[in-house]
């Protein structure tokens, strides 16, 4: 079915929407939470045990080394309390010997939302975005506490209300890594991750030379997922992820946070949750049943937000089987239907 552009996005709120906290994620549950700092521990061996046994030093190296900006520059792939690396929300300080380092810029003058926005995604596309949209940043999506898996801080998150736009992104993971093996499609996993905290920084200095503010974010400071949905970049699947028309769920999300005025985007329909209920390929494959059968608007974990009739995932369950292969499952990506090489 072609895409075409609704009023509204085909989510369905029940009830009323609570901002969810970042500490409750799972990855931020690998910092605090007994029973995950386990399992953190039993992923590492299995994967030293794994490289060990079955000779896979090279192919960990490099799916190691896609991680590397992510990690390091990119906070943990952005699953840090945000504000800092490359999704600092100021510009980082330019070495003195730097030619560009004394160039002031004037504030650019906006008469037109929809010819900013225009150049806005040509700029996105220009440092590697795949997909961008913009959406009127709705704050039930903004976190209600950042979380810093180093300090233990919870802290609230409070921006303010001129941050009324969010310039969603999405990075395609290479197709062909994704059908050679577990590790291969965590290595273009690993690589959209670096890819996005190098693509959002970018976007985000571009509009403060504009004389503007911006954030870049990755997983930090609001849900992507709902972002990606409001600005028509795509609908929410059965496996709980975002299908997008170009490249089924095998994106990774990251925004800007603007105070730029922009056209926002309409969301779009293509008839992925009616596909999904039929379709059940990402349910029957999920080897530890992490998949729903049926929608429900509750949380089924302390690491889903509730609120919204979806399909829920069982976080726990999926991260206890990355424990157990020593590696991030990537299945019920690689399973779905809309997954197709373009």
């Amino acid at each position: 079915m072609r895409a075409k552009t609704i009023e509204k996005p085909k989510y369905q709120a029940i009830g009323p929407l609570k901002r969810f906290n970042q500490k409750y994620t799972i990855l931020s549950r690998t910092s605090w939470d007994a029973s995950f700092q386990k399992l953190r521990r039993k992923y590492q061996r299995t994967r030293d045990e794994r490289i060990r046994k079955e000779n896979l030093l090279e192919d960990y190296a490099l799916r190691d080394a896609s991680w590397y900006v992510a990690n390091t520059l990119g906070t943990f792939a952005g699953f840090m309390h945000g504000n800092d690396g490359l999704y600092s929300w100021k510009s980082l300080e330019v070495p003195e010997e730097n030619l560009d380092s004394e160039t002031k810029f004037r504030k650019a003058k906006v008469s037109n939302p929809a010819t900013a926005s225009t150049k806005i995604k040509s700029a996105g596309r220009f440092y590697g975005a795949d997909m961008v949209g913009i959406t009127r940043l709705n704050e039930f999506w903004v976190y209600s506490h950042s979380h810093n898996r180093l300090t233990g801080q919870n802290d609230p998150i409070r921006l303010h209300k001129q941050y009324k736009f969010a310039i969603v992104m999405a990075i395609e993971m290479d197709y062909d890594k994704f059908a050679t093996s577990d590790i291969g499609a965590s290595a273009t996993t690993g690589l959209g991750y670096s890819k996005m905290a190098f693509v959002s920084s970018l976007l985000a200095q571009f509009i403060r030379n504009l004389g503007y503010q911006a954030l870049p974010c990755g997983n930090d400071t609001a849900l992507s997922i709902p972002l990606a949905i409001d600005a028509g970049l795509g609908e929410l699947g059965r496996n709980g992820l975002l299908i997008t028309p170009q490249f089924g769920p095998r994106v990774r999300l990251c925004k800007v946070l603007t105070d730029l005025s922009l056209k926002p985007d309409k969301p779009i329909d293509f008839g992925v949750q009616e596909y999904c209920e039929k379709c059940k390929k990402c349910l029957e494959n999920c080897p530890v049943d992490a998949i729903s059968e049926d929608k429900t608007a509750n949380a089924i974990t302390v690491s889903n937000s509730s609120g919204v009739l979806k399909w829920p995932v069982n976080g726990e369950r999926c991260f206890g089987f990355w424990c157990e292969t020593g590696i991030d499952c990537n299945i019920c990506i690689k399973v779905c239907p809309f997954n197709k090489k373009r």
